[in-house]
């Protein structure tokens, strides 16, 4: 695998401030801000869901560029240079930035959110293969990223029950066990089921019926929208359940989730009509309110989903190990 082109702090805050000064220039070329506008770093940075200090840093280039005048008072004031314009103190905002109302707050993973998804498939089709220690230096090196980002993910990880931290402060993750898988089933049985019951009012009626629109059409399902839809139902689904220590052993309950998402990347099939079927009876009748109905379906779910892992790790355990990240080193 080849390590992603972009990384540390100063990379998300160089891509910050250039997007910055490229929506204003942008702005300002087209005439699309007022001449004169005086533009301080406070207000645009609101606008734009940042800090000042990138907001700095593209005022000073766009000055630099000529687009931007300093002058007597605070801030800056959009004229070319050496242009005679009157200050205009107008409230700051997305329209008088010539921004969209709805599109200029900046959004930018941060380091650990844009390591995240990578990172957790790597170790998710390790786990399947055996016993491995993640290497902090050449993780680090890998995803070019700090320490503080990198054992955030970690610890996230740590949470789902993917991967734990030996008392030698050593992360490791695996291996992944029929036993293991079992024992899972056995809590997701006995308490996911109670956990839709009681979460399934709370539910946000959008979120239930883009579900439902996600599974109406199977065709157009692929895997990696099944994925998501599984980690809706199995997470966001069960989320509104008032017990938290409830919800954290479910979330821990990780391995056959694993199982099937390892399966599903490294066999390219049709996905099964049964899964989406037992997926479209338990998103119906929490649409229409039947919520007991809908926990006698995720118990029939995940009744079917035991069988089918049962089979699929008995699948990936013959198949050759890949080919893993430097950052995964086997145990012996």
């Amino acid at each position: 695998m080849t390590p992603p082109a972009t990384g540390t702090e100063a990379g998300e805050r160089k891509l910050r401030y250039e997007v910055i000064r490229n929506r204003l220039r942008h702005a300002i070329v087209n005439k699309r801000i007022v001449s004169g506008l005086v533009l301080l770093e406070g207000p645009v940075a609101d606008v734009f869901g940042t800090s000042r200090v990138p907001v700095r840093k593209a005022f000073h280039l766009l000055h630099e560029e000529g687009l931007l005048q300093k002058f007597s008072g605070r801030g800056y004031m959009v004229a070319p240079r050496g242009q005679q314009v009157e200050p205009q103190r107008l409230a700051i905002d997305e329209a008088s930035l010539g921004q969209d109302a709805q599109g200029a707050t900046i959004y930018i993973p941060s380091e650990s959110e844009r390591i995240h998804g990578e990172f957790e498939r790597s170790i998710s089709a390790a786990v399947v293969f055996g016993h491995f220690r993640i290497d902090e230096a050449r993780a680090m090196a890998y995803f070019n990223v700090n320490r503080v980002a990198l054992r955030e993910v970690l610890s996230r990880l740590v949470d789902r029950g993917l991967v734990e931290k030996s008392a030698y402060a050593a992360w490791r993750a695996g291996p992944l066990t029929a036993r293991a898988i079992a024992q899972d089933f056995e809590l997701l049985l006995l308490l996911a089921p109670a956990a839709l019951l009681e979460s399934g009012p709370k539910l946000d009626a959008q979120f239930l019926l883009g579900l439902r629109q996600a599974l109406s059409d199977p065709a157009a399902v692929g895997t990696e929208e099944l994925l998501r839809i599984e980690s809706q139902i199995h997470g966001d689904c069960l989320s509104k359940h008032a017990n938290t220590k409830m919800l954290g052993i479910l979330r821990q309950c990780q391995m056959p989730l694993i199982v099937n998402r390892t399966f599903l990347r490294m066999f390219e099939q049709p996905l099964s009509p049964l899964v989406l079927g037992e997926y479209r009876a338990i998103v119906e009748p929490l649409c229409e309110g039947q919520f007991a109905s809908a926990a006698e379906a995720f118990t029939a779910h995940l009744q079917a989903a035991r069988k089918r892992t049962q089979q699929q790790l008995k699948v990936l355990a013959v198949l050759p190990e890949p080919q893993f990240p430097d950052y995964l080193v086997r145990v012996a």
